[in-house]
């Protein structure tokens, strides 16, 4: 009997499993319609109260009908978008909101006001995150922020999910959950640029700055330095969108120079390594005065951004930072300026409009994607400089140039 008592026990354990699996699948396979149906239905009543379209708690009734009546569903680009009417008039439109949190997945709805210009509401109806902690992303209470939240602030579009930062476009983190907010806010983004790009495909561009890719040290500001009056106030970078398949069209090409000599220090072939630190071997230092560096990207391609690396080790402000395409060398074929900061003109190439700033390891992001977001063609890209604005001399570390 005594050597029975295995056999028994492992046919017990396997004939238990077996039974339980059963009556699982059993009620999975009877119940998959009302699970799925139920499922569906969570994400019209997230829907039809994102839109406003129903009162507080109503049945399911009430939901169904404003969906049935008042919603339309549209395929756009890669984008599924309902708009809401009412007597013709828009009430708003409504995109689905998945991806994954910390935990496992995140479900929801992301409405949008009628002049695409503020998030009406958001709504997640299905989350796993921790109680307490990330799943207080689901919460009335924290979910009222994004009432009205601009999504485009100075051009760009975004919100940042932040406890340090305030601004118009930014909504409190929860402490303890900042996986769970990062996870939403990235995926929130996106959909706010693919639903502006009037549903392009889009994802958030990686720039390769983990802690083993730059010199992460923010040093802080001379107290008797003098900043020039168009000194912009310093910002977290939304994510910046662009199409899957986006690279770095500078890694490697040719760099020519408006100097007649090599560079002070440092070899030109730096700014186009894909080394991103401001260490003591990292930068190319220039001649004083007004110079610039010019990258040959071999045909025309498509440019979504250029991302400029001045020397960053030090708080420098860059003076005259004018950043140029154009399909010729000589740049008088379709020369087109993306951004100039040169405020009163002192190098000659127009009068700017942007800001100074700071360098910084993130990079100084310039968009050249143009209004309808479908980027601009060039061939040559050209960044000049014009030394510090304390007296440095005009120091590059890196010069990327993103498109297809």
């Amino acid at each position: 009997m005594q050597s029975d008592r295995p056999a028994y026990s492992i046919g017990f354990t396997v004939a238990l499993c077996c039974i339980c699996a059963g009556l699982l699948t059993s009620a999975h396979v009877r119940w998959k319609q009302k699970i799925e149906a139920n499922e569906n239905f969570a994400q019209v009543h997230a829907l039809v109260d994102a839109l406003g379209l129903v009162d507080a708690e109503p049945d399911r009734k009430q939901v169904t009908a404003a969906f049935d009546e008042q919603v339309s569903e549209e395929k756009r680009g890669e984008m599924t978008i309902w708009e809401a009417r009412r007597d013709d008039t828009c009430l708003g439109y409504a995109v689905p909101l998945e991806g994954r949190g910390k935990y496992g997945p995140i479900k929801g709805i992301l409405a949008f006001t009628p002049d695409k210009q503020r998030i009406k509401a958001l709504r997640i109806y299905e989350q796993q995150e921790t109680p307490g902690l990330g799943g207080r992303i689901a919460s009335e209470e924290w979910l009222q922020q994004f009432n009205q939240l601009p999504m485009v602030v100075d051009g760009n579009p975004g919100i940042i999910i932040s406890s340090k930062l305030e601004g118009p476009n930014v909504v409190d983190a929860i402490t303890g959950a900042s996986k769970t907010t990062y996870s939403l806010g990235k995926l929130m983004n996106t959909l706010i640029a693919q639903f502006l790009a009037g549903g392009m495909a889009l994802e958030p561009l990686d720039l390769q700055l983990g802690a083993d890719a730059v010199t992460r040290a923010t040093p802080g500001y001379p107290k008797n330095l003098q900043k020039p009056p168009h000194m912009r106030e310093e910002v977290r970078r939304p994510d910046f969108m662009v199409p899957p398949g986006t690279v770095n069209l500078a890694l490697d090409r040719p760099v020519t120079t408006s100097m007649s000599e090599e560079p002070i220090i440092g070899m030109l072939s730096q700014i186009v390594d894909g080394v991103k630190k401001s260490g003591e071997f990292d930068y190319v230092e220039m001649d004083p005065g007004h110079q610039w560096i010019q990258i040959d990207l071999g045909a025309a391609r498509t440019i979504f951004c250029i991302v400029v690396w001045h020397y960053y080790k030090n708080p420098v402000i860059y003076n005259d930072v004018i950043v140029q395409v154009a399909n010729d060398e000589a740049f008088t074929e379709n020369p087109t300026t993306l951004f100039n900061n040169d405020h009163d003109n002192s190098s000659g190439l127009g009068k700017g409009t942007d800001t100074a700033y700071f360098a910084r390891w993130w990079g100084e992001l310039v968009d050249a994607r143009g209004p309808g977001k479908q980027g601009t063609p060039a061939r040559y890209a050209r960044v000049h400089t014009n030394g510090g604005c304390a007296g440095e001399d005009t120091r590059f570390v890196e010069i990327a140039v993103y498109g297809r």
